[in-house]
């Protein structure tokens, strides 16, 4: 069906018009026409979509259903903190995660060195998960950084960095957003990867990285490198001035 789509004569004006940065009305199409469109443009235009819907149980009917459409789509999920904008209420552990995997693929696309995926992703979203304020992207490309084999960085240097965009200290690392350091191994959990990910010096000069199973601490694979990126929405040092007053 994806090809009888592509092989449309509108399909195809809609191809070029995307790809001249022309503007663009509203398509008004139907609801089932929507993701097999998304999946074909998706192949043809090779870069970051991102759908917005109106609710979050709606937005994971079509995570699921994308699938169907293209398997080698990575799909991303953005989602909305289940506290209303005006509560203080924490958000989920897995809120903050899906939101920072999403923000990261993003701001791959903007970081000097950094090698690309093969296959960029398709983010699914709602109205008030675009709404939710974030970090600028300006602050989030700035703390993150790509971290190499051979590369010489202090461990002290890089535990304060990691500490200023939201990494917590902890015994041993479990969750993402944590970090522990013992002697010249520093293990840290980026929420953008799978695994905890450890960094094994010599002096100060990274001889290795690998992901790591945290229940058996066994090794799961080896990197040339890995991305840290924020691992909050708010960084410690602006915080304070995001907070109403009297928080």
């Amino acid at each position: 069906m994806l090809e009888a789509i592509r092989n449309l004569p509108a399909y195809k004006a809609l191809v070029d018009d995307l790809k001249n940065g022309a503007d663009l009305p509203g398509l008004g199409l139907m609801r089932a026409a929507r993701l097999p469109l998304a999946a074909a443009l998706y192949q043809d235009l090779q870069q970051p979509i991102v759908l917005i819907t109106d609710r979050p149980q709606h937005a994971l009917t079509l995570l699921d259903e994308l699938g169907f459409w293209s398997k080698d789509i990575p799909r991303l999920f953005f989602s909305e903190p289940t506290p209303l904008f005006y509560e203080q209420a924490a958000w989920g552990s897995n809120t903050r995660r899906d939101r920072l995997q999403a923000l990261t693929a993003l701001a791959v696309y903007h970081l000097p060195g950094t090698p690309k995926p093969d296959l960029p992703p398709m983010i699914i979203t709602t109205v008030r998960a675009l709404m939710t304020r974030t970090l600028p992207r300006r602050d989030f490309i700035k703390a993150s950084r790509t971290i190499k084999v051979n590369q010489s960085l202090p461990p002290d240097t890089l535990t304060r960095s990691w500490v200023e965009i939201g990494y917590q200290p902890a015994e041993i690392v479990l969750e993402p957003g944590e970090f522990s350091r013992r002697g010249g191994i520093l293990d840290i959990w980026p929420p953008a990867e799978p695994l905890p990910v450890r960094l094994e010096f010599f002096g100060d000069e990274i001889d290795l990285i690998r992901r790591f199973d945290p229940a058996s601490q066994r090794t799961v694979t080896k990197l040339d490198q890995v991305l840290i990126s924020p691992a909050r929405e708010i960084l410690p040092g602006r915080a304070e001035g995001l907070l109403p007053p009297g928080q």
